[in-house]
């Protein structure tokens, strides 16, 4: 007598499931071959350690042996985050062994009935065994689905998940037989509508021997279909509900939907413990990854602050001082220990004495109050007297908001006075230039007007071009003079009404020679009406700038015209153009484009600086705009006058005739009151040197003169 088999129908479905255990491993190898990821080796890693568990369960050793293989070859992946080239190999040959392994084990195993309760309760225990080695929501969900399709009939199973609303239900995970497997499916459905909406709304499990088709079941044209649906809990809330449908109606029974509801239930508890686990513990993960962030961002400011040599202190939206280093401190007068979540009255109450300017507090506390940034430079006279530069700054987050300020005190008190340094230098230098060098071209002009005889051809060349390079060195001379005056503060300009289409005039005059000289044409447009404005405006820097860069037959162009109660100027040329990151630096003293630039056009760069500083002492202001390869327009902006200047009064009598004239010159150069006396000789003029103002005024009460100079 043959004694029956009790595990005969388990070990029939086992062997019925090896084909779709082996196919998984083999899906992940193939994708760790292609592109290695450590879901991939999670993947082979579970397969190979639930085959090799449950193979050794029913003695099939040599499955149980190669399987156990493949499991240590995917750990020591997992540890060492990479596969060798020859480990391929291994993991192929041992996928081959477990197909063969496989076609003998099923040779010797009978046939099971799949809806037994010996079958089903395998499944079960698979499933838990899965679902217990998972933690990603969609894995748990097809692993349930692929294992169930072994002890259950149906056409779909569907996973749908409530959203956060809780008035809709998604799709989330779609298996159909009929097209091989899981599908992608995005479709939204209302709570409050269809049998899966009523199971999630009353949380109890549904059988239905005839409906309609819907998307999340079983779509069927029209014809009736049978179904289950079995909602899915995490603790009293349901979340979503396991749907499973079939062809044809009445195909479940209450057995059926009592095994559902137990898988159901299986899946719930691992959705417990996965899922909840898993954001609980994502969620501190990043938690304390975003604090570490923020800290060493903190600790990295606070280490920059404490290494700088300038005074600079945090201010919180709450008006306290959230971090200062030592310097600032020292610069308050207390300890950095006080300064250190004081309040900013406090703060200012001791560093207000120290400013020289009453007025420089209240500008700071304005500053802190807002969201505009302050740049200035202040005196103090504690705890030492200095000149320091101040920034006040507003601090924000990535969206916008304001997060506090950061207060910023340098001292500059040696570069000031290094610039005073350089600007008196400058100063000096220029003035004791420019007397020799008038000398010198008043010499050379002299010479040309035969004061000395008259002057061969080859003689006269070599004398212009003396002069020429003499008038350019006294036009660098009183270049550096007009910029030491602007950087002091003592250009003095006369804010009267002046025509600008004379003055205009005056600078074409002043520039015509040059402008010959390069081939470049000149062209005004003029308004229709004459502009009075305040102040004479230069222009001949702009106009020789652009004869310079401009090509040979180039043209420059100067138009002039009323603008909401201004006269704007606008010289155009024809030029190479400026870069638009450079249209600010050409106005900083001695700045050109580049090094070429210099070597070819010449200049010492101090021309559109000099501009810039008289337009603005008239109240205007001057600006370029450019584009490369299209020329430059720079644009002086004055204001209009409230008065146009009188016209010449043609009733005046005619000056009188020249005569002889008797000229005090009070001048220390010997030279120089040679000079005079040698110009002044043609004319007729007699000359009296005097060497100190007290020989002239000698001089004077000897003898009246016409003219003292």
């Amino acid at each position: 007598m043959t004694v029956p088999d009790p595990l005969a129908e388990v070990r029939a479905e086992f062997a019925a499931g090896l084909a779709l255990r082996i196919d998984t491993m083999r899906a992940a190898l193939g994708a760790l071959e292609a592109a290695f990821g450590i879901a991939n080796a999670e993947a082979l890693y579970r397969a190979a350690h639930s085959l090799a568990g449950t193979a050794g369960s029913f003695g099939a050793e040599g499955l149980a042996h190669v399987a156990s293989d493949l499991e240590s070859l995917a750990r020591s992946w997992l540890a060492r985050g990479q596969a060798a080239p020859e480990e391929w190999r291994i993991a192929k040959a041992a996928i081959t062994e477990l197909e063969a392994a496989a076609r003998e084990y099923r040779a010797t195993t009978p046939s099971g009935v799949l809806r037994s309760p010996a079958a089903r309760l395998a499944v079960v225990g698979e499933l838990a065994s899965l679902i217990n080695a998972a933690v990603d929501m969609r894995e748990i969900f097809q692993g349930a689905i692929l294992k169930v399709h072994r002890v259950l009939d149906f056409r779909r199973a569907s996973v749908v998940l409530l959203d956060d609303t809780a008035a809709h239900y998604y799709l989330h995970t779609l298996f159909d037989k009929e097209r091989g497997g899981f599908v992608a499916g995005a479709a939204v459905f209302p709570i409050n509508q269809g049998v899966v909406g009523q199971a999630i709304r009353t949380g109890r499990p549904m059988r239905v021997n005839a409906l309609p088709g819907t998307e999340g079941i079983l779509l069927q044209e029209g014809k009736r279909v049978s179904a289950m649906i079995v909602p899915l809990h995490v603790g009293d809330r349901v979340i979503g509900a396991l749907n499973f449908g079939h062809e044809d109606p009445e195909h479940y029974t209450e057995e059926d939907l009592d095994w559902a509801v137990v898988l159901g239930r299986q899946i719930e508890t691992s959705l417990y413990y996965s899922k909840l686990l898993s954001t609980i513990a994502e969620q501190r993960e990043a938690l304390a990854r975003e604090h570490a962030a923020v800290q060493g961002q903190r600790n990295q400011l606070e280490a920059l602050i404490d290494a700088s040599d300038a005074a600079i202190m945090l201010v919180g939206p709450d008006r306290r001082i959230a971090h200062a280093n030592a310097e600032m401190a020292w610069l308050v007068g207390i300890p950095r220990e006080a300064v250190l979540g004081a309040g900013l009255d406090t703060v200012h109450r001791f560093l207000g004495s120290s400013f020289l300017d009453p007025t420089a507090l209240p500008v700071q506390e304005h500053a802190l109050s807002g969201d505009v940034a302050l740049r200035d430079r202040v005196e103090l006279s504690f705890p030492r007297r200095a000149v320091y530069q101040r920034v006040v700054a507003p601090v924000r987050e990535s969206g916008g908001s304001l997060l506090g300020h950061i207060v910023l005190y340098r001292d500059v008190t040696h570069e000031v006075e290094v610039e005073r340094a350089k600007s008196e230098f400058v100063s000096v230098v220029s003035h004791e230039l420019r007397t020799p060098m008038t000398s010198v071209k008043t010499s050379l002009s002299l010479l040309l007007a035969g004061a000395a005889g008259s002057l061969e051809s080859a003689s006269r060349e070599l004398l212009e071009i003396a002069l020429r390079n003499a008038d350019r060195l006294i036009r660098l001379v009183n270049d550096l003079l007009d910029l030491s005056r602007l950087e002091a503060g003592r250009l003095e300009v006369q804010l009267e009404p002046v025509s600008l289409e004379d003055s205009i005039a005056a600078s074409l005059e002043a520039v015509a020679a040059f402008a010959a000289e390069q081939g470049v044409t000149i062209a005004t447009r003029p308004p229709p009406e004459p502009q009075v404005v305040l102040g004479v405006p230069d222009v001949v820097n702009l106009l020789a700038n652009a004869i310079k860069f401009s090509p040979r037959g180039g043209r420059v162009e100067v138009a002039w015209r009323r603008e909401d109660g201004y006269a704007v100027t606008e010289v155009s040329d024809q030029g190479p153009g400026i870069p638009a990151d450079k249209l600010q630096a050409i106005f900083e003293p001695f700045r050109q484009l580049d090094s070429s630039t210099t070597r070819e056009h010449g200049g010492a760069g101090l021309g559109l600086a000099i501009s810039e500083g008289i337009v603005e002492a008239l109240g205007g202001r001057l600006w370029a705009e450019s584009e490369l390869g299209a020329g430059s327009r720079f644009f002086v902006r004055l204001p209009l006058a409230a008065a146009t200047p009188s016209p010449p009064d043609s009733s005046r009598p005619s000056p009188p005739q020249p005569r002889p004239a008797t000229v005090l010159l009070a001048h220390a150069d010997p030279d120089w009151q040679r000079l005079v006396a040698v110009g002044a000789r043609p004319e007729g003029w007699r000359i009296v040197p005097a060497a100190t103002g007290a020989e002239a005024l000698a001089h004077l009460r000897e003898a009246p003169v016409d003219l003292a100079v």
